[in-house]
């Protein structure tokens, strides 16, 4: 059997040694297409490519956010030696100075606009080593692992629903054929009526009469939409638990809403029309379901 999926996902991992901590989380929202979303350390953007690939194969759609992080045990980040051109600086402070003398002017907060002066304050990267990045990547397998396990789950209990939900549809296409005698029974009646509230005023050949009487029961008959329902319904069953696809369970819930609305236009009845609201409601909550489904 296989097990549907939810795009709403989560998974973390955590990883200490010697030199580094480093941490590695995942999510993501339902999205109908992948849209990934990464943030690492600046000084493994070389790899980002590579792994922006990898996620690529095992996931296949939502709005997806990995962030890694990576802080060396000495309290220094992966990303940076902190690092101030003092040349520079004394430099822009006395060119400041002498403009300001000139031009008679204050020089409050003098500190600031000189290091936000370019080449100032410079982050030098930190080398890093090919050992380094697969630590990183070692987390990002096990949080994948355990996203892949939190979205399993979800999909369970999204699979449980939507059974639910089709169960809920079959009883009322049930109640629909309970109804369908009396509904027959009904037009019969109205057609009458309405032949004898005018029976002084035309002529009626009894023949013809028949004709039309059946001509408007099969205008109206229903039975070929519960058929179809019917049909879709042990479909969209078959397929949540043999090819569990979003797209293509969304698919067949369309063809689901087509007969409901088609028996309802053509029922006229107010107790068909009833249980075809109740089908549609429920058919409401199967879409969406799947909107968050993988």
């Amino acid at each position: 059997m296989v097990q549907i999926k939810s795009m709403t996902g989560f998974g973390a991992s955590e990883i200490e040694n010697d030199i580094w901590n480093i941490k590695t989380e995942i999510k993501s929202l339902n999205n109908k297409f992948l849209e990934l979303n990464v943030r690492m350390p600046k000084s493994f953007k070389d790899k980002e490519i590579e792994l922006r690939q990898h996620l690529n194969t095992r996931i296949q759609r939502g709005s997806v956010s990995m962030s890694i992080t990576a802080e060396r045990k000495d309290n220094s980040s992966v990303n940076d030696t902190l690092s101030i051109n003092l040349p520079l600086a004394k430099s822009y402070y006395d060119k400041l100075n002498m403009l300001s003398s000139e031009l008679g002017m204050d020089t409050p907060n003098l500190l600031a606009t000189i290091i936000a002066f370019p080449d100032v304050v410079r982050y030098e990267e930190t080398e890093v080593s090919e050992d380094d990045w697969q630590l990183i990547m070692g987390t990002v397998e096990t949080a994948l692992q355990r996203f892949d396990e939190f979205r399993t789950i979800e999909g369970t209990t999204i699979s449980k629903y939507l059974v639910e939900c089709v169960e809920k549809i079959r009883v009322h296409v049930k109640h629909v054929e309970s109804e369908e005698l009396q509904r027959r029974e009904s037009i019969k009646s109205k057609l009458l009526q309405s032949l004898m509230e005018n029976k002084d005023d035309i002529s009626v050949d009894q023949n013809r009469f028949e004709q039309e009487v059946i001509y408007y029961l099969e205008k109206y008959d229903i039975a070929e939409e519960k058929s179809r329902l019917i049909h879709h319904l042990d479909f969209f069953i078959e397929c949540l638990e043999k090819d569990a696809s979003g797209k293509k369970l969304n698919f067949i819930a369309q063809e689901m809403g087509r007969e409901i609305n088609t028996m309802g236009s053509k029922a006229y009845y107010f107790p068909i029309q009833q249980s075809v609201v109740y089908m549609k409601e429920e058919l409401e909550k199967i879409k969406e379901q799947l909107l968050n489904v993988l």
